[in-house]
This record gives C-alpha cells, structure tokens and sequence, in this order.
C-alpha cells in the first residue's frame, strides 16, 4: 500500500544519498557497500559458520601454505626440465625453441622480487577481509555476520585469503618474469638489445603478458576456473530448496569446496604418465 511504498522510497533516497558519498575511487568502500546492500539470509549465516569451522584448524593452514610454497619453488624447477626437452626437439624439429634456459633465473629472482609485494597484499587482506585483486576488480562475496563479530568468525577464511594473496603476488612475479625474457629470447635478440628489450617490456608490458601471468599464478595456486563440464557440477551444487528468504542448499553441505580439490587433481595427473 501508501505505507509500504513511502518506506520503499525512503529505502531508495537513503541508497541514493549514501551513493553521491561513495567513493568510487576506493574499492574497498564499494566492496562493503554492496555487501551492506545484500541482505544476508539465515542460510549465508549456517553456512558461513560452516565453512570457517572447516577452515579453523592449524592442519588446513599449515597444509595450504607448505603446498603453496612447495609448487612455488618448484616453478623453476620446471622450467629448467621444460627448457631441456626444448633444447633437444626444436633443432631436430628445425624450429626455434619455445622455452629458454634464462627462464629458469628469471622465474627464481621474481618470486624473491614478488615476496614484498606478497607481504602488502597480505597485510592488506588481513586488514581489510578482502584481497587486493577482488577489492581492485569490485569482485565480492555476501557476507553475514557483520562488525567485529564477523571478522572473528571469518578469521580462518581471511587467513588463507591472506596466503593466497601473498602466494599469488609471488607466482605472477616470477611468472611475468620468465615470459618477459621468453618474448624477448623469442624475437631473436641478443647481447645489449635483449637486455633493453626486457627492461622496456617490464616497464611497459602488453596485456598479453599481464593476462598469462595471472593465469600462470592463478594456476599454481588451483584457483583457475573449471572447465565447462565441472562449472555445471557447480551450478549443480547450488541448487536450493525452500523460498526466496528461508532455504537451504543440501549439496554444498556435502561439497563445501570443489574448485580447489579438482585442480589440485588435475595438476597432479598433468604432472604423472598419465598427463
């Protein structure tokens, strides 16, 4: 009626007022914005307690930072065996090689380049409950519990955030590193030009460079999208039953996460006989 709509404007005034205030040039306060706009269901409350139960033990954190570390070192590692094949097949192919020994170097002294920036980042999610990614991107997750409460309950799920961020910035270091030296290996360079070109491609980099870092990155850290098979599984799990404000989704009760373990899956099998 007369009364439901006049409360419904003055909802709508309050949004606008609190827009033209916004500063649309700090991600953070336009993340809490639209989580304040997002009304958390009984459902958002169970299932965020949920989640960081499963999350609070030392064991989960300690496992997701040693393996973090582990595939970060073994990047170069990598590199140096991929390198090798390379210097084998290319000439018997009569091509030019697709991977370089100065990865190797590249990858190993941008990751140390990449652990201070790694620090900030986690630093920052720490302080703020969000990454410096998904904050820059206007990505966001609802959130239920609110104030200092939240945060407390959260605490297990910002932790690995954290790691994650840190790990992150650590692997697109070394990442964009080594394909900056490949690109310019690749253009036939040699001597004082390589190294011009490198300096000018890191001061300046094409967004091709930036785009296959971060999935370089995104990779190491199993965090990559699913392919289209898995993303229906997702959707899948997302099925509700109930109405629009009281319900519950069964599946993610018994599947809480599912991106990670499958990547996690599928890195190992690339890296067996059977990849």
């Amino acid at each position: 009626g007369t009364q439901g709509r006049s409360i419904r404007d003055a909802l709508l005034d309050d949004v606008a007022v609190a827009i033209t205030k916004l500063d649309l040039n700090n991600p953070k306060a336009v993340n809490d914005f639209l989580r304040n706009l997002s009304k958390p269901t009984l459902w958002d409350y169970l299932m965020e307690l949920y989640y960081n139960s499963i999350l609070s033990g030392p064991k989960t954190q300690i496992v997701n930072e040693v393996s973090n570390a582990v595939n970060s070192l073994a990047s170069p590692l990598e590199r140096l065996a991929a390198a090798g094949v390379e210097s084998v097949l290319a000439p018997l192919q009569g091509r030019q090689a697709a991977r370089v020994f100065s990865e190797v170097p590249a990858d190993a002294f941008g990751a140390i380049e990449g652990i201070k920036e790694g620090v900030r980042a986690a630093l920052a999610t720490m302080r703020d409950g969000i990454t410096p990614g998904a904050a820059s991107k206007w990505e966001f997750r609802r959130t239920a519990f609110r104030g200092k409460l939240g945060r407390i309950i959260r605490a297990p799920g910002t932790a690995l955030e954290a790691a994650d961020a840190m790990n992150f910035a650590i692997n697109y270091r070394a990442a964009f590193n080594a394909d900056v030296v490949r690109q310019a290996k690749g253009e036939g360079l040699r001597g004082l030009e390589l190294i011009d070109r490198v300096a000018q491609l890191k001061v300046k980099p094409t967004e091709g460079l930036i785009k296959e870092a971060s999935k370089t990155a995104e990779y190491r850290l199993f965090r990559q999208d699913l392919g289209p098979f898995m993303q229906d599984i997702m959707k899948l799990r997302n099925i509700r039953i109930g109405g629009e404000r009281y319900y519950v989704e069964p599946l993610r009760v018994v599947v809480p996460f599912l991106r990670t373990p499958v990547n996690l899956l599928k890195f190992g099998l690339e890296r067996s006989p059977v990849g």
